[in-house]
């Protein structure tokens, strides 16, 4: 079980990266002026984003403890 353990962690790693590649965008969002509708497009996209990144890291955290609980 300790495969699951690394996957785990490489997946939540992944899934943080994620987060903060989310966090840059919004921050590059903010400081340039756009149109509403141009500024909804790329919210709608970085919703995608989170959610993944979230779902990502959640998973990797649960197959984590799942490899420890095993070991």
């Amino acid at each position: 079980m300790t495969i699951l353990f690394y996957i785990g962690i490489a997946l939540t790693l992944v899934g943080l990266a994620g987060i903060g590649w989310f966090i840059v965008r919004v921050k590059r969002l903010k400081d340039v002026q756009r149109n509403d509708a141009e500024v909804q497009a790329e919210l709608r996209a970085l919703v995608l984003l989170n959610t993944g990144a979230v779902g990502l890291a959640f998973m990797g955290l649960a197959m984590t403890v799942v490899g420890l609980i095993m070991a």
